[in-house]
């Protein structure tokens, strides 16, 4: 235990006296990719209109956020086309007393199409799905869980379209 606490000072010291740090990794060297996005199709059943226009704003914000991709309006290293598939809301948990929902689930799947020259035969083809949930009863609201699952969804989507590995299989 002295020595853990020991090496947690010393490590501590050592980062407080030396200035910034940055963190780095074999993705830095590499150049950007240019993405051109298409608006995602909502092939959700039975349908839900709107979610594909929350997902493709979402996306863009992404993009705009992570240095492996830049958006661009027409052509582009990776065309992505992402179709909705799947969009549930079921309830996890219900209060005893007042059967109102407790835990509300928000689970959302997407077929994810990268086209590009370094695809091997031109394309390639993923599904990606997560899922977050949300508490009403303690404030958590849908629209705060919805954005947590956009974001996420969003982020994976981006994982493939930037996964170079995937792109040279």
């Amino acid at each position: 235990m002295r020595v853990a606490t020991l090496l947690l000072a010393v490590c501590c010291t050592a980062m407080s006296g030396c200035g910034a740090y940055t963190w780095s990794s074999s993705m830095d060297a590499r150049t950007e990719r240019t993405v051109h996005l298409e608006t995602v199709e909502n092939r959700v059943f039975p349908p839900s209109p709107g979610l594909e226009y929350e997902l493709t704003d979402r996306l863009k914000e992404e993009i705009a956020t992570d240095r492996r991709l830049v958006l661009s309006d027409a052509g582009g290293d990776v065309r992505l086309k992402v179709s909705l598939i799947r969009f549930d809301e079921p309830n996890l948990v219900e209060d005893l007393d007042t059967g109102q929902p407790a835990e509300i689930l928000l689970k959302a799947t997407a077929v994810v199409e990268a086209f590009g020259e370094e695809f091997a035969g031109g394309a390639a083809r993923r599904k990606v799905t997560v899922s977050t949930s949300y508490t009403p009863l303690l404030g958590d609201s849908r629209r705060a869980g919805l954005d947590r699952l956009w974001r996420d969804l969003s982020r994976e989507i981006l994982d493939v379209a930037a996964d170079y590995e995937w792109a040279s299989d």
